[in-house]
């Protein structure tokens, strides 16, 4: 049997390659599907905020999400919007207290990809904004296991972020098979520079498929296995949806510890 271990977060407590992570192949969805998913609006002088990373909600005052939407450190370039399907309208509007990026973050490789967005005030749980679970060290899923992917990301290659939540059903792509596949992407001419598939990350997509999967607007956000457990933050992939290049996303599980402490 599966070793299962989930830690909750209980009561209080970008440079090359260009990444391109955007929901494709999904449907539009409600935010009381996706309680805990956050929309990340970057602003200029404190104003003109809008939609530039997805999170996920760990705790009344805590947002996971991916190191890379992090260029602009200023905490004042940020604000949460929780509890809305919608970027620019709805729910509630959270002032940044501080951004904590993982001490090895790597941009250039893509590694370590992972941060944690702390609110100002915390906000309030309800039917629309509530906390996902961290999976654990111990988190294992078999390959080909049932994942979602949620946020407003553009649903093509080369299009435009959504203003409305989207989500879409992928699975867990075996890891040799994504690492092999990225590794023959490296071989043709131009492509060189792309990054390396490490055990730190996991695929999802639907391989041969395609048409399914994340993209530009959609980095940050979560994969979400059983309803409520934040297995994957969204990272980078080729393209969008492929059906040769899966998306390729931060397993979660390899940062449980950092993130837990982080969110606390």
């Amino acid at each position: 049997m599966r070793l299962l271990i989930v830690l909750a977060l209980l009561g209080a407590a970008c440079g090359q390659p260009k990444l391109d992570t955007r929901i494709v192949g999904g449907q539009i969805s409600s935010i009381e599907n996706s309680p805990y998913i956050a929309s990340l609006l970057h602003g200029y002088f404190g104003i003109f905020f809008s939609h530039q990373c997805g999170g996920t909600l760990l705790s009344n005052n805590a947002v996971l999400s991916a190191a890379h939407c992090f260029s602009d450190r200023s905490v004042s370039a940020w604000r949460v919007r929780l509890g809305s399907s919608l970027t620019s309208l709805g729910g509630s509007e959270h002032e940044v207290s501080s951004l904590i990026i993982h001490p090895d973050y790597a941009p250039r490789l893509i590694l370590h990809n992972v941060a944690v967005v702390r609110l100002a005030k915390p906000t309030e749980f309800s039917d629309r904004i509530n906390r996902a679970f961290i999976a654990g060290p111990n988190y294992i899923l078999p390959d080909n296991t049932g994942l979602s992917a949620s946020g407003w990301g553009a649903n093509q290659f080369q299009g435009q972020i959504s203003e409305v939540l989207h989500q879409v059903d992928v699975n867990l792509i075996n890891q040799q098979s994504c690492v092999e596949r990225y590794a023959k992407l490296k071989e043709i001419p131009g492509k060189e520079n792309w990054p390396d598939v490490t055990p730190e990350m996991m695929c999802t997509g639907a391989l041969n498929v395609g048409n399914k999967g994340s993209c530009k607007g959609d980095e940050g956000g979560p994969v979400i296995h059983g309803g409520n457990v934040v297995v994957g933050i969204i990272s980078w992939g080729f393209e969008c949806g492929q059906n040769s290049y899966p998306s390729v996303n931060v397993r979660v599980s390899s940062y449980a510890n950092w993130i837990f402490n982080a969110a606390s």
